[in-house]
């Protein structure tokens, strides 16, 4: 069996998937390695839906960006693309929020986005009476994708063109000069570099206080008529997604919060109530919509609410990729592709462009160690 790789990613969910099939095609040798099955932990396992590129915090908005950061947008970017169900997406906010995402979106993308004063626009005005002082913005681009099946692809791409071993936990990594030994079960795997997609819970050391394991809790509802596109609902800090003619998923908000996903209570809180209660207030009848099942979902999150994308140090060969705080599929595509071009330029020796810099700085784990030293 092959033990030497150019990369091996930890993770096969959404981001590891991603990223491994991103390296694949930029022609390094990688393995992705998974403790289970592909898409079968944490935010991936149960969630997955709104792909929006609306974002508020600038940092963010190029990671949600749909287009290429270098070249052609790639295999990801495809997968994605083919997966995308284009409905349209629906937010539901006051008008200085709905001012904040135009002027975050600038000139370029308002071809795509409509904004109305008020919500008549959408399902033939049946949310109006209860949202009387909101605002709608309608992104006409964005939909609905479902990860589990996009990440079944991206592993099936990768079993096709470099190695994919799920149902193998990795134990540890030691980082030695110039490469790391991934250690899992009897195995010894060596790499020139290891990227941690670990989500909540990683083999691998990660600066103290960066990130925290989250529960992330959904409720599905049977109801009479579901909205025609997804929606965000700012005022009630919620979403609604369409599942089909009579059924949704309402994001809740009962939330528990640990060090590591094996400390988190995954018990279901009030969560189904809290929904009800949300959406009733949207208009929904409760004699009418009925919780069918809710599920308790988790992610790493951060304080700032930015991911962890680099290196710790200058010196470490392993980046971690980490805490995209259960909105990870949507930043996928973009950020497969900017590790894989960094990646791809230290395999070969070059430096990076200062445009490439100046996107990931706002990521750079070792923000998180600066402010515990200071």
């Amino acid at each position: 069996m092959k033990t030497s790789f150019d990369v091996i990613v930890i993770g096969a969910g959404v981001m590891g998937s991603s990223i491994a099939a991103a390296l694949v095609e930029s022609g390094l040798d990688v393995a992705l390695m998974e403790k289970g099955i592909a898409g079968g932990q944490g935010a991936t396992r149960d969630t997955g839906g709104i792909v929006r590129g609306l974002e508020l915090d600038p940092a963010l908005r190029p990671l949600t960006r749909r287009g290429a950061h270098h070249g052609n947008t790639g295999i990801v970017h495809a997968m994605f693309e083919q997966a995308l169900k284009r409905t349209g997406v629906a937010y539901i906010a006051s008008s200085e929020v709905c001012g904040r995402y135009l002027d975050a979106v600038g000139s370029e993308g308002t071809q795509s986005v409509e904004l109305h004063a008020s919500v008549s626009a959408l399902d033939n005005g049946r949310f109006t009476p209860f949202c009387r002082d909101e605002c709608l913005l309608i992104e006409r681009d964005g939909g609905m994708v479902d990860a589990r099946v996009t990440v079944s692809n991206l592993c099936r791409y990768i079993s096709e063109k470099a190695t994919f071993l799920d149902h193998l936990a990795v134990d540890r990594c030691v980082e030695l000069d110039g490469m790391v030994q991934v250690h899992a079960s009897k195995l010894c795997l060596e790499a020139t570099w290891v990227v941690d997609a670990c989500g909540a819970s990683s083999p691998v050391s990660r600066p103290v206080g960066a990130v925290h394991a989250r529960t992330i809790p959904f409720t599905r509802l049977s109801c009479d008529q579901v909205p025609s596109m997804p929606i965000i609902a700012h005022h009630l800090n919620t979403y609604l997604l369409p599942l089909g003619r009579n059924l949704m998923q309402v994001g809740g908000q009962r939330r528990h919060r640990a060090d590591r996903a094996e400390q988190l209570n995954l018990s279901l809180l009030d969560n189904e109530q809290d929904v009800v209660e949300r959406v009733t207030r949207l208009g929904y009848d409760r004699l009418h919509t009925l919780p069918v099942v809710t599920q308790i979902a988790w992610d790493a999150y951060t304080e700032d609410g930015r991911p962890l994308i680099g290196r710790s140090t200058r010196e470490s060969h392993i980046y971690l990729a980490t805490g995209f705080c259960g909105i990870g599929f949507k930043m996928a595509p973009s950020v497969a592709e900017l590790l894989a071009f960094e990646l791809g330029g230290l395999m070969a020796g070059s430096q990076m462009e200062g445009e490439h810099r100046s996107i990931m700085e706002a990521f750079c784990p070792s923000r998180f160690t600066e402010v515990a030293f200071s």
